[in-house]
Formats: C-alpha cells, sequence, structure tokens
C-alpha cells in the first residue's frame, strides 16, 4: 500500500468590515446668522489639491463675506482621523469649521 499523502487543514479567516467603535451622534449646531465678524476655521486633509482649494476659499470668506479671521489647520494625513487636540482648539477658536478635501 502506498503512503498516503497527509490530510491537509485550512483556516479561512473572515472579517467584519463594519466599525468596531460606534461614533456618537451630536446632531447639527445651530446656523450662523451671518458669517461678518466671524472666526472661520479650515481643516485641510492633505489631499491633493486641497490646500489651493482652501486658499481661495479663505480669499472668498475674508473679501465677499467679512469673515474677520481664518483658522488654518491640517490633519496629519487624509487616510486617519484628526488629532483630537487640532479639533479641540479649532472647536474653541473658531465659530465654525470647513473640513476641507480635494483630489
Amino acid at each position: 500500500m502506498a503512503d498516503e499523502a497527509p490530510a491537509i487543514s485550512r483556516t479561512i479567516q473572515l472579517l467584519d468590515p463594519r466599525a468596531e467603535d460606534v461614533p456618537e451622534e451630536l446632531g447639527l449646531s445651530s446656523p450662523l446668522p451671518s458669517l461678518e465678524g466671524k472666526v472661520i476655521g479650515l481643516l485641510e486633509n492633505r489631499k491633493y489639491h486641497a490646500d489651493a482649494f482652501l486658499q481661495e476659499l479663505q480669499n472668498v470668506l475674508v473679501d465677499d463675506y467679512g469673515v474677520k479671521k481664518v483658522v488654518y489647520a491640517t490633519k496629519f494625513t487624509y487616510s486617519a482621523a484628526c488629532a483630537q487636540e487640532t479639533i479641540d482648539a479649532l472647536t474653541q477658536e473658531c465659530d465654525a469649521v470647513i473640513h476641507g478635501i480635494a483630489d
């Protein structure tokens, strides 16, 4: 009788694509009645051309809408969540924050 090959055991690992954490739903903030004299935060995600878009948006906000000040911040990378200290700084200093993306 010939030697039989040993049985091969295979394992298939299934991954669950759903997020592990359920984000806290905060809802929408009250709309600003006007941008005149407000401080607006611009958060860039570092995608290609996001900086150019947000620079132009900054000019429009200041020149056309009377925004008093624009605070510019960047994420470490577009694929990661924004650092909590960046979010905290923007929300403390700004009346509104715009998260800009581009490609």
